[in-house]
């Protein structure tokens, strides 16, 4: 028996596995890749859907591409936008073109998804000083354990990182812990609990680092 629109829509919600969310190696952001969720509609779906590129503007004189796609579930759509810059002289790198048109798609397919809410409990735990911090989206950090903050899935590649400090193996909470400080690259920034600067350390939710030290 193949899902209805809503019970299609209720599984694009879901919350994805443990360790789903990544972190990128420039900026420490997390994000999830594009692959999980075209499983994810594939799955939510049966195959039952369509990505159709209804807008792609190149301009090679202002050296950007502009995207506009339409994802399709049944007879219900939804558009997304996608914008990239095309790096270097196009002229003599015509291979940069290529590159940005498929940044520019794959921002604007996963700018449709985002309007269905994909990921969205999955990043809230990382996003609590950004919209997540919204008292309107709470539900997004309760949905595992309601009226307790949602505990944050930790990858296992946490407990091979190392203090830069005292060169002691962090754990998984104080790995976790440091992608609570905004702005702050965990990557080479890498300190254990003891040793975050005290200024590092006020800039964590005071509820956050409380339930840390309990």
């Amino acid at each position: 028996m193949e899902r209805d629109y809503k019970e299609i829509v209720a599984e694009l919600k879901r919350t994805f596995a443990n360790g789903t969310v990544q972190f990128r190696s420039d900026n420490n952001r997390p994000y999830i890749p594009n692959q999980v969720y075209t499983d994810r509609v594939e799955s939510a779906t049966e195959s039952r859907w369509n990505l159709e590129i209804k807008e792609l503007e190149i301009n090679v004189p202002h050296r950007y591409v502009k995207s506009i796609v339409k994802i399709e579930i049944d007879v219900y759509s939804r558009d997304g936008y996608g914008f990239a810059v095309i790096p270097g002289d196009p002229a003599t790198e015509p291979k940069n073109i290529t590159t940005a048109v498929d940044q520019a798609v794959n921002e604007a397919y996963l700018t449709a998804l985002d309007s269905y809410q994909m990921g969205w409990r999955d990043l809230a735990p990382y996003k609590k000083n950004d919209w997540a911090g919204n008292p309107a989206l709470q539900h997004l950090l309760e949905h595992m354990n309601p009226g307790k903050e949602a505990k944050i899935a930790h990858s296992k590649e946490a407990i091979h990182r190392t203090c830069l400090v005292c060169n002691k193996v962090l754990t998984a909470d104080e790995w976790e812990l440091l992608s609570q400080v905004p702005n702050l690259n965990r990557e080479k920034m890498t300190y254990c609990f003891e040793h975050i600067p005290d200024h590092l350390k006020r800039k964590i939710n005071k509820d956050t680092l409380r339930k840390f030290e309990a």
